[in-house]
């Protein structure tokens, strides 16, 4: 691919060659959207080529891994070269999260990360769209599979501002090449207007998603039908509705690039009319209701698993919109430089945090969402861009902090994962609050 340094090109290559000589392959990918995404494009790759596999979601390692077959690992890996060093099966590892120290896991593995080659896996390259590269080292008529692998991207907010490096290339290269097609738009959906703006968490404006007086009053002084689709709004309406929700976000004094990224450029699959802005809103869904495989087989063309999938997202935005509501309203505990909340379902703690610092909570602070467990406490945290260019690292906090909490962490800069003895949380807050402050300060 001509975008790619030779480098990235030669390795990719190395991966391809892998997939050339096995019938079938042992996928393992992570359990969010963007795994999700990885693994539709590489079940598509194998299943055009008539070859096998067997996907495996996790939330970290497996403990077990079955041999016998060649392993694909999607978005997951980096922390975990050492236990990948002792499979003695082919092994390709696509995974865009940092990395410290060594960074090859042995003999007969392929390890392809990023920020080896200089692209920003936390803003220019995702799971989904390593995949896709793979997929297109393997085969070149594969310029299809990019609409999926964007979905990835845009699922890791990728696309704030617009997407850039090499996920921005391989978008142009797919619109050039008519695989994928561009409208304009707001970034809403519903059966009508109205009921957008009440299921409209993603993106969430504040004082207005989810409060039905305050939307049919807004509807009403605009003079919009309520049931009216979102995409025939004349272009007075548009305009007078988009600038109204851009002002809700500017009170709260949110970064342009978020507030850019409510209305603009909807890329869609020209075959199926599907964006990607939608499909990584149903990937999402299934992966924090802990259906993933659902999410795979929406793109592996199950009509009946779409049915389903928007169903269940309806359900999944109504939850979520009751507990950002309650966020906002009563607002979350605050250290000198973090801010914190308490989630009990795990899976919604990172896009709640996440979801928060977009739209509502204190810019200045980066959000961590704890949910307690059994016997350990799991934790995400969110930053922004202006902490990550001030100097944050929240992967790198994460794994200082756990190397001393009898834990495990990491991630990128601006969005990472812990994972520690539920006793431990409130030492973990006191560390994380002092290692933001120095970080912020330099």
């Amino acid at each position: 691919m001509q975008f790619l340094q030779d480098a990235l090109n030669e390795r990719l290559q190395s991966a391809a060659e892998i997939l050339d000589r096995h019938p079938k392959f042992r996928i393992i990918t992570h359990y969010d959207a963007d795994g999700i995404s990885a693994a539709i494009v590489l079940g598509r790759t194998l299943m055009k080529s008539k070859k096998g596999f067997h996907t495996t979601f996790a939330s970290s390692f497996p403990k077990d891994i079955p041999g016998g077959l060649p392993v694909i690992f999607t978005d997951v890996g980096n922390s975990y070269l050492k236990e990948i060093s002792s499979i003695k099966e082919d092994t390709i590892v696509l995974d865009h999260h940092k990395v410290t120290g060594e960074t090859d896991p042995g003999e007969n593995k392929v390890f392809i990360n990023p920020h080896d080659f200089g692209i920003d896996g936390s803003r220019e390259l995702s799971g989904g769209t390593m995949a896709f590269l793979l997929s297109m080292a393997y085969d070149e008529t594969n310029w299809a599979k990019a609409f999926y692998g964007l979905a990835g991207a845009a699922a890791d907010k990728q696309n704030i501002g617009g997407f850039t490096g090499v996920n921005k290339s391989i978008l142009e290269n797919a619109m050039e090449k008519k695989k994928i097609r561009s409208r304009k738009g707001l970034y809403l959906d519903g059966s009508g207007i109205r009921d957008a703006l009440l299921k409209s968490c993603d993106p969430y404006f504040p004082g207005i998603s989810g409060r039905e007086s305050v939307i049919d009053d807004i509807l009403r002084d605009l003079d919009i039908d309520p049931e009216a689709p979102v995409n025939e709004l004349s272009k007075e309406k548009d305009r007078k509705l988009s600038s109204l929700l851009v002002l809700s976000l500017l009170e709260r004094k949110i970064p342009p690039g978020t507030i850019r990224s409510i209305k603009g450029e909807r890329y869609y699959h020209p075959e199926h009319d599907m964006d990607i802005d939608l499909l990584y809103k149903l990937l999402n869904a299934c992966a924090r209701v802990s259906r993933p495989g659902l999410g795979m087989s929406i793109g592996l063309g199950d009509h009946t698993a779409l049915e389903t999938a928007m169903e269940l997202r309806e359900d999944y935005r109504t939850d979520m919109i009751k507990r950002l509501h309650i966020m906002e309203d009563k607002g979350i505990e605050e250290l000198s430089n973090v801010q914190y909340f308490y989630e009990e379902r795990k899976t919604r703690k990172g896009e709640l945090a996440g979801l928060g610092m977009l739209y509502f909570l204190n810019q200045d602070k980066p959000a961590f969402g704890i949910s307690i467990q059994d016997k350990d406490a799991d934790i995400s945290c969110r930053g922004t861009r202006d902490h990550v260019e001030r100097g944050l690292d929240l992967g790198l906090i994460c794994g200082e902090i756990c190397s001393q909490l009898e834990g495990s962490g990491g991630g990128h800069d601006i969005a990472a994962g812990a994972t520690i003895p539920k006793d431990r949380v409130e030492e973990f807050l006191e560390m994380a609050n002092q290692r933001v402050g120095e970080m912020l300060e330099r």
